[in-house]
C-alpha cells in the first residue's frame, strides 16, 4: 500500500550535478557528497547508489544512524559523520556507538579530548585503527574547536596510536552571500592554522571547507576535498550562482486528484474560512498536506500543475489534503496527475519558487518532505 504521493528522482540530473561540481575543482580534489537528512529529503536509499556509481569519493551525514543506514544500502567508500555524536553520553552508550563506528568502518568528527581518549581505548582493544576528522570553528560559531584549542586536540590524537588523523575541516557561514568579509576571514584563518600545524599533520590528511557555494565560486577554498550539498540536488544557494551554472533539479513531487465536486458561490473552502468562492467553483481535492511538506504558508498562494494547465491552491492546506480550483480546467478529473513540485527552475511550483513564497531556502522545502512520500528513481 502506497500513499498517493510520489517523489520521482531523476538519476541523470543527479549524476550531471555531481560531474558539474567536480569539474569546478582542481585536479585530484575529492568530492564528499552531503547525504544527511535523508539526502536532503530526496531519499537516501534512492540517491546514494546513483552518486556512488557516478563516482563520489566520500559521503557526509549528520548522525550515526544515518551512517549505519548508508552502509546497509551499500555505500562502500568513506563516510564522515559531521555531528558530534560521541559527546555528552553515558559510558555504556558511548561504547555502543564506538563499537558501531568500528564495525561499520565510519569516520567520526572529534572536538574534545575525552572523545579522543575513548576512541583510542576502544580501537586499541579491538586492534582496529579508526580514522577521525577534527572540526575547527573559524568563525561560524557553531560546532567545532576554537583555534586556540586545536593544537591540544591534534596532540591528543597523535598520542593515540590506534587513531589516524584523516581529515581536518571547517565550514563557511556566508560563502553564498554577496558580502564576503566573514568568508574571507574564515578562509584566511583556516589557511594560517594549516600552515602553523603543518609539521604536526600526518601525510595525506584531508583538508576541507567548501560547501556548494564555495565549490562553485571559491577555488582557493577547495583544498583536498569539497563537500557540496544542495548543489547535488540541482539547487543553487543563491540566484547569481543558479544563473551561472547548469544545476538541474532532480526531484518531481506528484499526486493525483481524488475528488472533484461542484461548490456554489459563497461557499467556504477549508479551515479558518480564509477562502470563500466568488463564483460556482469546480473543486479538486489532492491528498497532500503539511504532514507531507506542503506547508500552510502556501495556502491561497501556490499553484499545482495539471495535464490541462496550472490550478491555484485555494483555502487552507490541511494536514493531509489541499484543494485546487479546477473551474477553468474542465478536462481535469478524478485520477489526473498533479505536479506539486516541478523539476524545472522556471516553473511557479519549482523548489526555488516555493522557497521564495515561504521566505525560506530550497534546503528546507525538500527536507520537509514527509515519510508518507514514496521516493522512487525515474527509470533511465
Amino acid at each position: 500500500m502506497h500513499h498517493e504521493l510520489t517523489a520521482v528522482i531523476d538519476p541523470a540530473a543527479l549524476a550531471h550535478n555531481l560531474r558539474l561540481l567536480a569539474a569546478r575543482c582542481r585536479p585530484n580534489t575529492r568530492v564528499c557528497v552531503a547525504l544527511k537528512a535523508d539526502a536532503y529529503g530526496h531519499g537516501l536509499a534512492q540517491v546514494a547508489p546513483i552518486l556512488l556509481q557516478a563516482g563520489a569519493d566520500h559521503a557526509a551525514v549528520a548522525t550515526l544512524a544515518e551512517a549505519v543506514d548508508l552502509r546497509r544500502i551499500g555505500w562502500t567508500r568513506p563516510i564522515l559523520i559531521l555531528g558530534n555524536v560521541l559527546a555528552g553520553l553515558r559510558d555504556a552508550e558511548r561504547r555502543e556507538r564506538i563499537a558501531a563506528i568500528i564495525d561499520q568502518n565510519l569516520t567520526p568528527t572529534v572536538t574534545d579530548a575525552a572523545v579522543v581518549a575513548a576512541l583510542g581505548a576502544a580501537a586499541n582493544a579491538a586492534t582496529h585503527k579508526i580514522d577521525i576528522h577534527i572540526k575547527l570553528d573559524t568563525g561560524m560559531g557553531r560546532q567545532g574547536l576554537i583555534p586556540a584549542e586545536l593544537p591540544a586536540i591534534v596532540e591528543a590524537v597523535r598520542a593515540q596510536p590506534t587513531l589516524r588523523m584523516a581529515g581536518l575541516y571547517s565550514h563557511f557561514a556566508t560563502a553564498d552571500l554577496s558580502a564576503h568579509d566573514l568568508a574571507v576571514h574564515q578562509l584566511e584563518l583556516f589557511k594560517r592554522l594549516m600552515t602553523e600545524l603543518s609539521d604536526r599533520l600526518p601525510t595525506g590528511v584531508i583538508r576541507h571547507m567548501s560547501n556548494t557555494a564555495a565549490t562553485l565560486a571559491w577555488p582557493d577554498a577547495q583544498f583536498d576535498m569539497v563537500r557540496p550539498g544542495v548543489g547535488l540536488y540541482g539547487y543553487a544557494p543563491s540566484d547569481a550562482l543558479r544563473q551561472q551554472h547548469d544545476l538541474r533539479p532532480c526531484l518531481r513531487l506528484l499526486s493525483r486528484v481524488t475528488l472533484v465536486k461542484q461548490l456554489p458561490a459563497g461557499h467556504c473552502v477549508g479551515y479558518g474560512q480564509i477562502f470563500t468562492t466568488e463564483r460556482a467553483t469546480r473543486l479538486g481535492i489532492v491528498p497532500a498536506g503539511y504532514a507531507d511538506g506542503l506547508l500552510r504558508g502556501l495556502s491561497n498562494r501556490a499553484i499545482v500543475g495539471t495535464p490541462a494547465g496550472d490550478a491555484p491552491i485555494i483555502g487552507r492546506i490541511s494536514m493531509d489534503q489541499l484543494a485546487i480550483d479546477l473551474t477553468d480546467l474542465p478536462a481535469v478529473n478524478v485520477g489526473a496527475e498533479i505536479v506539486l513540485i516541478d523539476d524545472r527552475h522556471d516553473r511557479p511550483n519549482s523548489v526555488e519558487q516555493i522557497a521564495k513564497k515561504l521566505n525560506t531556502i530550497p534546503y528546507e522545502v525538500t527536507c520537509l518532505l514527509g515519510s508518507r512520500v514514496n521516493r522512487v528513481v525515474r527509470p533511465a
